[in-house]
């Protein structure tokens, strides 16, 4: 049996990738045509996004233990959670450029880009998929 070739690791590093950030262009939830919008996103592995997700977790473990004790439910509510599904996208969100609404062209923020998320489940979901999808932050 032929030995496989031993492939260099660092072509697949998806941190670095994941830092250096993923071009999302979205699409018409109904059509799938192009929009000309361009998000571009850091991925799940991320120095960001191990960051405000760590910091999600040690929020939840504080409110759940007081003095080392468990005090509340392990579970936080549905809106707690989606909001920190929204607040993690738009940390890992670096810039957009086309995005407009009612008219008027939407300048990127961060607070802005909760609010396109919030408005806008479709383009959250594209986000979202590409941000967890690791294969858009391994470099070719």
């Amino acid at each position: 049996m032929a030995k496989a070739k031993a492939i260099d690791l660092a072509a697949i590093d998806t941190v670095k990738g994941s830092n250096e950030g993923f071009d999302v262009h979205i699409y018409h939830p109904g059509t799938l045509v192009d929009l000309g919008i361009v998000i571009n996103v850091l991925g799940k592995d991320s120095d960001e996004f191990q960051r405000v997700s760590r910091a999600q977790s040690k929020k939840r473990l504080a409110k759940m233990t007081k003095g080392g004790f468990r005090v509340q439910n392990l579970t936080p509510p549905p809106e707690e959670i989606e909001a920190d599904g929204l607040e993690l996208l738009a940390a890992c969100t670096k810039s957009w450029s086309g995005v407009v609404i009612e008219g008027k062209e939407i300048e990127f923020s961060h607070e802005n880009a909760l609010m396109v998320y919030e408005r806008f489940p479709w383009i959250k979901e594209q986000v979202d998929t590409a941000i967890g999808d690791r294969a858009n932050f391994i470099k070719s």
